[in-house]
Parts: C-alpha cells; structure tokens; sequence
C-alpha cells in the first residue's frame, strides 16, 4: 500500500491548463513550464494515463503551443472562458467519467487559472498535484503565491521527476526504461 499523496499510474488524469503561446509570451521561465510540461504529458502516454487539456479563449489567444500540440496531436481539447478549468459542463463530465481522484496539474497561470481550477478540484474531493516546475504566471511573485495559496488549501506540491518517479515506480518494469529519457 502507498501513501495516497503519492501518485498512482491507476488513479492520475494529467491536467494541462492554458499552455497557449499568446499567454506563455508573458510568462515567467516560459520554456521551463512547456518543457515539463511536454516531459509530463510523455509519461502520461507511457503508462498511459488520461490527458485533459484546456485552452482559455481559443478563438483569440489560439490552440496550445507547438511543442505541447505535437505531443499530445489527438486529445480534446476544452475551451473554456472561466478560469476554473470545471467552469464548463463537458469538462466537468468528462473528468467524472474517468472516475480518477489525483489530478497532475502543469500550465498557466499559476495565481489564476491553475489556482482556481485546483481550489474547485479540493471542493469536489479530487487531490490536485501542483507540478512546481511545469507552472507559472507572468511574474515570480505571482508564481510564488499561487504555489503558497494551493499548498495552505491542501494541494500537493510536487516537481515533474517527483511525479514522474513516483508514476513508475518500479525501476524493474518496462516503462521505467522508457522514461529514463525524460529524466536525463
């Protein structure tokens, strides 16, 4: 038996949130956050584990960064207008019917649309891990509240290869050498 703030290949859903280029142009370590964001989103289709993607706005601020698309080619992706990721029905439908309870979350921004969405994540009874080094907002200070808030709320604060490790688990198995690229 694990502990349940550890993260389990069984019961995660990979979140990425808004990693749209319009929105990352502003945004602190810009390429730190798509990096592991995409370091993130390869595990996920190693194990495999659901991914759910939101856009914020799509018609004006466009689809997700190249890098971030090209991983993920034929996942959904949800518009959304609210900040909070469960502002939309269909979101909110789909993320019941993969009946997991730990939520992976990378992408932007940290004090807003991340901050939101796992706040909403704790008030339906899902655990939301924060990928520290997979979010970010325009500036440090902003990043660096958005992380405490979530954290004093209850979030789970983690790093891309913390979440990677424990997704593996086990360095005897198949998937640990497929993902030893991506902690390289």
């Amino acid at each position: 038996m694990s502990h349940p703030n550890l993260l389990n290949t069984s019961d995660t859903v990979l979140l990425v949130i808004d990693v749209q280029d319009v929105l990352l142009k502003a945004t602190y370590e810009q390429e730190r956050v798509v990096g592991n964001s995409v370091r993130l989103i390869e595990t996920a289709k190693i194990f495999p584990l659901p991914i759910l993607v939101t856009l914020q706005n799509a018609e004006r601020f466009g689809d997700c960064n190249p890098c971030v698309a090209n991983a993920l080619p034929h996942t959904e992706r949800f518009n959304k207008m609210t900040f909070s990721c469960l502002g939309g029905k269909d979101f909110i439908q789909q993320l019941e019917a993969l009946n997991r309870k730990q939520i992976l979350i990378c992408g932007v921004e940290t004090h807003v649309c991340v901050n939101q969405t796992a706040h909403d994540l704790l008030a339906l009874g899902y655990s939301a891990h924060i990928a520290k080094d997979a979010v970010s907002s325009r500036t440090p200070e902003n990043w660096a509240i958005g992380i405490e808030k979530m954290r004093d709320s209850g979030c789970i604060i983690t790093s891309t290869e913390t979440a990677i490790f424990e997704l593996t688990y086990d360095a005897s198995t198949p998937e640990f050498k497929k993902i030893l690229p991506l902690v390289k």
